[in-house]
């Protein structure tokens, strides 16, 4: 659970950012895809698995959720902003050529 909460927490940062980086995309995935396997290996544990165990992984799954839906605006703002930035670059130098 622990790792778990690293995760979590590398998530949070990640989105609560100022900035985002332009790697941002593909590092929350990472980020998101590998939480979801943790998440997956825990519940398959049957030997370890108890209902506090598995309410507590449900509730800090609903916190993630609310945490990337809460931003998802910021985010996708963010993103559109950078990938006209990109382009913008892009057609410029296609001109200096």
């Amino acid at each position: 659970m622990k790792e778990l909460h690293q995760l979590e927490h590398r998530i949070k940062a990640m989105v609560e950012m100022e900035e985002y980086p332009e790697e941002f995309p593909e590092q929350l995935q990472t980020l998101v895809a590998a939480r979801h396997e943790m998440v997956k290996t825990i519940l398959a544990d049957e030997k370890t698995l108890t209902r506090q165990k598995f309410d507590e992984v449900q509730q800090r799954t609903r916190e993630i959720k609310h945490l990337l839906e809460k931003n998802r605006s910021r985010i996708k703002d963010k993103l559109l902003i950078a990938k006209k930035g990109k382009k913008s670059v892009s057609i410029y130098q296609m001109y200096q050529k």
